[in-house]
């Protein structure tokens, strides 16, 4: 099978492109011809598809006026994704396009124009963008879905992205175009990693029949899991708003216990003024220790008590779970977006109200008071990630989706599909 692979970044820069490179990666170990389509970037892995490559813009760069208003013009529609997807095609005839991250360096168009040219395609939700110009359904006072039955230009009213008035404005643009133009009513599978999004996706008027609950995996054998006590825990993330990094600090400060110190890793927006307000409420137990990637990363999350996960958006399915699972590391979370779906109440961790740092600091205080059970959690969290989110069951069912897709057809809970005229086939 020759799938196309699409997404922004062609490296590791976050959860989504882990993902859209582990799924490439097994495509291609188990004989599937895989052609990324991404954005040209210095810290890209090498293809030698990377001629396609739509040319690399920085919307958070230094960019002149002009500079910004072409940008915009991109993220709305991109001529350049037309014509290079347009080449890939006709050289490549690939049967199937698995879309991940594609808005604005790329934009929706590649979604019009593989349908024009005859090619499947099906879209792995990372997040709201779809049906949230501002991806987090979020905005500073909180959850937000004023967006609902396509009311889009409250994304210009709340500056959702960038915080700017001027991007916002594009990201109005953008969906209020591809909502006229029914781009997203092209997409033949949407694969939702948690039921939660699944859910939040119909209720917004995506059909149901094209929504697929299809979680993440992990390469498992890229991670030994390692139960036992431990003096610290750890947050692991970008510092920003919407992690609720905040409110963890607030937590810290309410704590009774004091034995485990608390590790934050990450960079982010809210890094000085988190650290300001560490030194000012005397918190000396919390350390500031920067971004860790690689066997760093993993050491320390394996040597941690627990992982906190404080989001207060709506949280998919963070790979900070994940990857803890994965390492017998348990985790405090909030009950918030697909989050307990994994955190399973003195099971595989504790769960909290999001925001809310005093039920948070409760549950720190449990966890510091229950050194065995932790370990008893972490040992559990690792069996969940092998039952739930191994390679091949996953591969195999993505295979199956690929199918689905290439023949018109969508998938039932009864064990049967649909052509996605809605009609039942295959019974």
């Amino acid at each position: 099978m020759r799938v196309v692979q699409a997404n922004k970044f062609h490296y590791v820069k976050g959860g989504a492109e882990r993902y859209y490179l582990d799924v490439s990666q097994r495509l291609a170990e188990r004989g599937h011809e895989v052609i990324p389509f991404a954005m040209r970037h210095a810290r890209n892995l090498s293809s030698p598809y990377e001629k396609y490559f739509v040319r690399e813009v920085d919307y958070h760069g230094g960019l002149n006026i002009l500079q910004k208003l072409r940008a915009g013009a991109r993220s709305i529609y991109s001529r350049e994704t037309v014509r290079h997807m347009t080449r890939l095609v006709r050289e490549h005839r690939p049967q199937v396009a698995h879309m991940h991250n594609i808005y604005h360096q790329i934009s929706p168009s590649i979604i019009t124009t593989l349908n024009r040219l005859g090619v499947p395609v099906v879209h792995t939700l990372h997040d709201y963008k779809v049906v949230c110009p501002g991806y987090l359904m979020m905005t500073p006072e909180g959850i937000c879905e004023c967006c609902k039955g396509g009311k889009y230009f409250n994304a210009v009213r709340h500056r959702c992205l960038l915080g700017s008035t001027a991007a916002s404005w594009v990201g109005f643009l953008e969906a209020s175009l591809h909502e006229r133009l029914k781009t997203y009513h092209k997409v033949s599978l949407f694969l939702c990693p948690s039921r939660f999004l699944l859910e939040k996706m119909a209720e917004f008027g995506l059909p149901r029949e094209k929504l697929v609950h299809f979680p993440y995996f992990l390469p498992l054998e890229q991670y030994q899991a390692d139960t036992k006590p431990s003096d610290y825990f750890i947050y692991l993330g970008r510092l920003s708003r919407e992690k609720g990094i905040a409110t963890l600090l607030e937590a810290c400060r309410q704590r009774q216990g004091q034995r485990l110190r608390c590790c934050i890793l990450g960079e982010g927006p809210l890094e000085e003024d988190l650290k300001r307000k560490a030194a000012a409420w005397g918190l000396e137990n919390v350390d500031f220790l920067g971004y860790l990637q690689g066997s760093a990363l993993q050491d320390f999350i394996r040597g941690a008590a627990f992982t906190v996960v404080p989001s207060e958006w709506y949280e998919n399915l963070p790979f900070a779970v994940l990857e803890s699972f994965a390492l017998g590391t348990p985790v405090v979370g909030a009950r918030n977006g697909g989050i307990p779906e994994m955190v399973l109440q003195d099971r595989t961790g504790r769960v909290f109200e999001p925001g809310n740092a005093t039920d948070l600091a409760a549950a720190l205080d449990w966890m510091e008071e229950h050194p065995e059970r932790m370990i008893e959690m972490g040992t559990e969290a690792r069996l969940l990630i092998e039952e739930r989110y191994s390679p091949d069951p996953h591969m195999e069912r993505l295979e199956e989706l690929y199918g689905l897709a290439i023949q018109g057809r969508v998938p039932l809970g009864d064990g049967g599909d649909r052509d996605l005229e809605g009609r039942r086939v295959g019974v």
